[in-house]
């Protein structure tokens, strides 16, 4: 049975990578379509560009089709392709493997669990301190728009310039939004832009470049204005998070301390746990106990958030 159950779990695993691999080259084969499409159109002037479709479609990248998915590893910085998710998976695999060379089929599966749950942490950690970063350097950006726009240059042309000079990671959120502006406004290439990245405050930056642009008016006071604000509120987070550090990381301990020593009686000692498994009356306990854990990792992640 054990046999069977393994082949079965190796043969998922290679139907699962040469599924991967066969999407990989379609979507490259669509890509480097969309790749060209989007020169050809970033060429054009914004007359031949006003229906849109050239801008929603030609922007489009590789993406794995969850949005939530494609804007994390977009925020940690990381180009979607067969070559990554190997990286990702297999450190995973060899784990389970592992596992179930020394341990069984029971620790192998809690083990890739375990490792999977790890390999996202890790990405989320990554994707955060980007966002983080980028947040950081919005501020200097709209100094930088704003004393090109004093000195003369439109709004398209210090945001250009401005997008040219910005360090990194910043500068590849407005270089793609510069790029896009060639074929479309500069306010709706910024907005699509934030909902890529999931920046808010980039999209505050899109609804003022927007008026700038219909209506005229001062736009370099309003930007200077969400600058000292940007900086306001981010102080202001800082001192919140030093505040809060204990209570934050005392939710993350209790969250997964439990966890945690699960994983490791079931990896360790399958026995026990196979022991509750099977009894009636331990069973309703695990049951119990992993309600319990998804109500109180519901409610403490409810209170971290709320500080």
């Amino acid at each position: 049975m054990l046999e069977v159950l393994v082949l079965a779990s190796l043969a998922v695993v290679l139907a699962v990578g040469a599924v991967l691999l066969w999407r990989h080259a379609d979507r490259s084969a669509r890509r480097a379509a969309s790749s060209a499409f989007l020169e050809s159109q970033l060429q054009r002037g914004r007359d031949e560009a006003a229906g849109g479709a050239p801008f929603a479609e030609g922007a489009r990248e590789f993406r794995s089709g969850y949005a939530g998915w494609d804007r994390l590893l977009r925020l940690a910085g990381l180009r979607q392709s067969a070559g990554l998710y190997l990286r990702i998976a297999l450190p995973i695999i060899a784990g389970a493997v592992l596992a179930w060379i020394f341990l069984g089929v029971l620790s192998a599966a809690v083990t890739c669990l375990l490792l999977a749950v790890f390999a996202y942490f890790v990405l989320w950690l990554r994707a955060e301190k980007r966002q983080r970063r980028m947040i950081s350097q919005l501020p200097a950006f709209l100094d930088n728009i704003v004393r090109l726009i004093t000195i003369g240059n439109s709004m398209g042309a210090a945001f250009q310039t401005a997008a040219s000079t910005t360090d990194e990671p910043l500068r590849e959120v407005v270089e793609t939004a510069a790029s896009l502006s060639r074929s479309k406004e500069l306010d709706a290439a910024l907005a699509h832009v934030s909902r890529l990245y999931g920046l808010k405050e980039l999209y505050m930056v899109a609804a003022v470049v927007s008026l700038a642009m219909r209506f005229g008016g001062r736009s370099d006071q309003v930007l200077e204005r969400m600058a000292a604000f940007m900086r306001d509120v981010a102080q202001a987070r800082n001192e919140l998070t030093a505040s809060s550090a204990e209570v934050r990381l005392s939710a993350w301990i209790l969250a997964l301390l439990p966890v945690g020593i699960a994983g490791f009686i079931i990896v360790a000692n399958n026995n026990l746990f196979m022991g509750l498994w099977e009894d009636p009356q331990g069973f309703r306990m695990l049951v119990t106990a992993v309600c319990l854990q998804i109500g109180g990792c519901y409610w403490l992640y409810r209170m971290a958030k709320a500080i």
